[in-house]
C-alpha cells in the first residue's frame, strides 16, 4: 500500500513538474498571448506599431500618454494624466471613439460644443479611436466617475459592429485577465465566423451600466445616434479591411444598433440627439460626413456641437 501511495504522489509530482515547464515554454514563446493588435484589425495593429496607441491593460490600448497640442485643445482626458481638480465650473464629459475625436482641420464638436455653452461649463473629451462601449463603459469605471460631471455625452455603435479577427471585447477582457494559463490556449478554436466586437445585446447591456453608472453620481447622460452615408466604395473598403463580412451590408446592421440606442433611451428616459434623422433628412449628406460615410466632416462637427 505505501508502495503503490508513492508511486502515485511521485506520478502526479512528474504531471505538475511537466506542466509547470510547459507553461514556462509557451510563456517564454508567447504561444496563448493575444494582443490588441492581433485581435482588432489593421488599424489598430498599424497604430500600436507606429506609437500612435499604446496598450494599456483594462482599456486594451490608449492614444500616448504625452499630451499633443490637440490634446490641450480639446481638454483629452487621459488614464495616464491626472484631471485638473474640478473648480466651479461644471463638468461635461464627451465618451467615445474616432467620430468624436477625428477632425480635419478645425477642432472636433467637444471644443465647439464649450464655447457654444459659454463660460459655466467645462468640456472634456476622452474620446479614443476604435473604442467600442465595453471599453467607454470601463473607462468610465476606471477614472471618468471619479471627475464628477455633471453631464456625459455617449457617441458610440461603429466599433461596437465591427467585426473583430478572434474575440469579442468581453471575451478578450477575460482572456487578458491575469493567472490564465498558456496551456488554455491549446484548447482554444478560432471561431469559423469572426464575430462582432459587441454584440448587440452586450451593446445594450454596456448602455444599461452606462446609465445607471452615471445616475448613481448624480449625473445625466445624452446618447448620439451616429449618422452614416455608406457608398458602395466605402462598403467595399470595410470588407476589404475585414471590418465587415465579404456578404455583409453595414447598414442595415448599424441601423440595428441605433434601434437599441433608442429603444433603450425610451425605456430609461434617456436624452438621444438624432444626428442620424438629422444628416439623412438632407438631399446632399457629402458636407457634413467624410467620404467613408462615418466620420463628421468640420462642418459637421459644427453642426453636432450646434444639434447638442
Amino acid at each position: 500500500m505505501a508502495l503503490v501511495l508513492r508511486r502515485t504522489l511521485l506520478l502526479l509530482l512528474s504531471t505538475v513538474v511537466s506542466l509547470v515547464a510547459a507553461e514556462l515554454v509557451l510563456r517564454a514563446v508567447g504561444y496563448g498571448r493575444i494582443s490588441p493588435a492581433m485581435n482588432f484589425g489593421v488599424n489598430t495593429r498599424g497604430a500600436l506599431e507606429r506609437g500612435g496607441f499604446e496598450p494599456h491593460d483594462t482599456l486594451f490600448w490608449t492614444l500616448p500618454a504625452r499630451p499633443a497640442p490637440v490634446d490641450e485643445a480639446v481638454r483629452a482626458v487621459h488614464p495616464r494624466r491626472p484631471v485638473a481638480p474640478k473648480g466651479e465650473r461644471r463638468r461635461l464629459i464627451v465618451l467615445g471613439d474616432s467620430c468624436s475625436r477625428i477632425s480635419i482641420e478645425s477642432l472636433p464638436y467637444s471644443a465647439t460644443l464649450e464655447r457654444l455653452l459659454g463660460p459655466p461649463w467645462e468640456v472634456l473629451n476622452a474620446a479614443v479611436p476604435g473604442y467600442t462601449s465595453h471599453q467607454g463603459l470601463a473607462w468610465l469605471r476606471l477614472q471618468l466617475l471619479d471627475l464628477a460631471p455633471e453631464l456625459v455625452v455617449v457617441y458610440f455603435g461603429w466599433n461596437d459592429h465591427w467585426r473583430a479577427t478572434g474575440l469579442t471585447d468581453r471575451e478578450y477582457e477575460r482572456r487578458q485577465a491575469a493567472g490564465r494559463p498558456r496551456l488554455l490556449a491549446l484548447l482554444d478554436r478560432k471561431p469559423a465566423t469572426p464575430p462582432l466586437r459587441v454584440p448587440l445585446p452586450e451593446y445594450a447591456q454596456n448602455l444599461q451600466a452606462m446609465v445607471a453608472a452615471i445616475r448613481a453620481q448624480g449625473a445625466q447622460v445624452v446618447f448620439v445616434a451616429a449618422p452614416h452615408a455608406l457608398t458602395g466604395e466605402a462598403r467595399q473598403r470595410l470588407a476589404d479591411t475585414g471590418y465587415i463580412l465579404p456578404d455583409e451590408e453595414p447598414g442595415p446592421l448599424h441601423e440595428s444598433y441605433l434601434a437599441a440606442v433608442r429603444r433603450f433611451a425610451g425605456l430609461q428616459g434617456v436624452a438621444v440627439l438624432a444626428a442620424d434623422r438629422l444628416v439623412a433628412a438632407l438631399a446632399d449628406r457629402a458636407p457634413l460626413l467624410m467620404r467613408d460615410g462615418i466620420h463628421l466632416t468640420d462642418a459637421g462637427h459644427a453642426v453636432l456641437a450646434a444639434a447638442a
